[in-house]
């Protein structure tokens, strides 16, 4: 039977975040984080911070998200796509978790990332790809109709859908790597997931996409993969 390569499962991406997010911030002591997106829920709880972090800032577009965070949080509210300039080269790490396919400007987000981190810093994002199926029908779809198509998915019922746009969601591709060259990383690690939850409920897709998924994962189809890291350092 053919399986999925080890380490290459959505389930991967999503239960080896949080050992990976933590292996960057390792990386600086005394530590300016930045999380982008993180509104009421951040990755980190205060008492779960890393030893080598010294600060630990949590961005939303909505002030009225970041007014939900617990005490002893800093944030920053502003559009990760507009101007960030009051934040430049204040931090030495920065991430997120799917929040790029909700940005119009892909392109507009990494290069607002690069300006605000410290010369030597690094970017981590998770991220979910086209051309997965069930996000290209989530772009096309109008919104009403996204909804119910991915309520197919148990997952679905944890988080309100948010509208989507995938501007550069892409896992490692040509364009991927021009881009973050482009705007003047000096070094991009991009690392390719296989497989989603979406067709749980439908027993003879859900056949289907785990035998397809297993074969791009071993042959490291990046065009159909599902969800991706990102890691660029400026």
């Amino acid at each position: 039977m053919t399986v999925l390569s080890p380490g290459r499962s959505w389930l991967d991406a999503l239960q080896e975040y949080e050992a990976t997010l933590r292996s960057i911030v390792a990386e600086y002591p005394q530590a300016d984080l930045l999380e982008l997106g993180g509104g009421r829920w951040p990755a980190f709880r205060q008492s779960e911070l890393p030893d080598s972090v010294r600060s630990y800032t949590v961005n939303d577009v909505s002030e009225e998200e970041l007014s939900r965070l617990p005490e002893g949080y800093e944030k920053a509210c502003f559009d990760v796509t507009g101007d960030a300039s009051a934040f430049q080269g204040r931090y030495d790490f920065v991430f997120s978790r799917f929040l790029a396919e909700h940005v119009r400007s892909g392109r507009a987000m990494h290069r607002n990332v690069y300006e605000v981190l410290k010369p030597g810093g690094a970017a981590f994002h998770l991220i979910p790809t086209l051309y997965a199926l069930p996000f290209v029908i989530n772009r096309l779809l109008p919104e009403r109709l996204g909804q119910m198509a991915l309520s197919l998915s148990p997952s679905r019922d944890i988080s309100p859908k948010f509208p989507a746009f995938y501007s550069y969601c892409r896992s490692d591709t040509p364009l991927m790597r021009r881009m973050f060259k482009d705007i003047g990383y000096r070094r991009v690690e991009i690392r390719n997931f296989y497989g989603h939850s979406y067709y749980e409920r439908i027993p003879g897709l859900r056949s289907l996409e785990r035998w397809f998924s297993a074969i791009a994962s071993q042959e490291n189809w990046s065009w159909c993969s599902s969800y991706a890291y990102l890691i660029a350092y400026k």
